[in-house]
Order: structure tokens, then sequence, then C-alpha cells
């Protein structure tokens, strides 16, 4: 009910907004850059994101892909649950409250790139389109951050990915019960190559200091 009296005010009153956007631009994490420099070289123009959220890093990755495409010839592939996500689940995978799904596509679609949302678990979304979607160039995996859901959002992106195609993990944590840190120990070293970027963001926590990387991850080339 908040969420809803929140962006009916965001959408009225102009200076929400932009205090909004102000507390991000001076606040947002610093491994962050790397989305936009790897886009930026790769020059990737079919984007996929798991945990698109309130579609923030969404906006800016499209942004930077303007810089070097149309907006025509880009496309933006996110997976989130949205309205759906529910109390039980945030706790679980330790998971920030999204707007609606249509809240971001309106929002997403103001770029005017090509803009594919998916609503719900990826356990179920994705093997509903894994086989209609294109390889991707640019993939950034930040949904849900349980191990479990990890493992299955990184099966389903090595379908849609190639030796052209960068991923990127979030979440690599200093700590072993969630975050994608054991996903990425599992990788097998000889198919991919595996980069921990050196970038870290650290937060003061009850229990101590939680520190974050991301994690490159790309095929190897065939010999």
């Amino acid at each position: 009910m908040l969420k809803k009296i929140y962006y009916k005010i965001e959408k009225g009153f102009p200076p929400v907004k932009i205090l909004k956007n102000y507390i991000i631009k001076y606040t947002v994490p610093r491994r962050y850059k790397y989305l936009f420099e790897i886009i930026r070289a790769n020059k990737s123009r079919k984007i996929m994101e798991i945990g698109t959220w309130n579609g923030v890093h969404a906006l800016e990755m499209i942004e930077e892909a303007k810089k070097h495409s149309s907006p025509k010839e880009i496309e933006y592939y996110g997976f989130d649950l949205f309205e759906l996500l529910d109390d039980k689940t945030t706790l679980k995978e330790f998971a920030k409250v999204p707007p609606s799904l249509e809240i971001v596509r309106e929002k997403l679609e103001r770029t005017n790139a090509k803009i594919h949302l998916y609503k719900g678990y990826t356990k179920d979304t994705f093997p509903r389109v894994i086989n209609e979607l294109p390889k991707m160039d640019f993939v950034f995996i930040d949904g849900g951050h349980s191990i479990e859901t990890i493992k299955n959002d990184w099966e389903y992106v090595q379908r849609v990915i190639d030796e052209k195609t960068i991923v990127i993990f979030d979440d690599y944590w200093n700590k072993d019960d969630a975050g994608c840190k054991k996903v990425i120990e599992d990788i097998d070293k000889e198919k991919f190559e595996v980069t921990i970027l050196p970038i870290q963001d650290k937060f003061k926590k009850e229990w101590g200091i939680l520190k974050i990387n991301f994690v490159k991850v790309k095929k190897r080339l065939k010999l």
C-alpha cells in the first residue's frame, strides 16, 4: 500500500523524484561502474538482467547501449518477481521490494528500446521462455540471493550465451550461506574464464562487514 502511494506521489510531484535520483547518484555502490564499462567495450545490444527490481540499472544500461547503437537495435530482457514478491520470499532471497511490472515497463519503454519483462520465479519463467530467447551480448545476474536460485539462474543463462557474451554475477560475498560464491566456485574453469573484479563495496552489518564484488564470466574460445 505504501509503495503504491509513494509512486503516485513521485509521478505527481517531480521534486520527490529529483531528490531520489540525487540520493541514488551519490550513494550507489562503486562496483556498478563495471556494467557500463563492459556494455561500452562490448558494444552490447542484447542485454539480460535477472533482478530488474525498479529498473534503475536497466535504464542506465540501455542508455549506455544507446551511445553506440540506435534504440531500435537494443533489446532488454528483464526478470523479476515484481509485485509477486511476498514477505517470506523477501527474507529467503535477501531481496529488495520492487514496484509493479507495469510501472517498470512504463519507465523503460521511454528509452524506445525493445523491452521484454518476465514476472515470476525464474525457476518457472525460464523454462517457459528460454527457447524463444536470442543469444545475449551481456547478462547481469542479480536476482534472488539464495544459492538455490542463483544456481538455477546460471544453469539457464548458459543456454543464451556464446563466446562473445559477458556475464556478470553480483553478490560475491565474504560468506557462504548466500550470494554467488558457492556457484562461482563450482563453475567449470576449463570451459569458462572466471574473474573476480577488484572493486569491492563494504557494508557494516550486525555480524560484521559485508564485502561484495562482481564476478565476470566468459566462455572460453574453442580451439
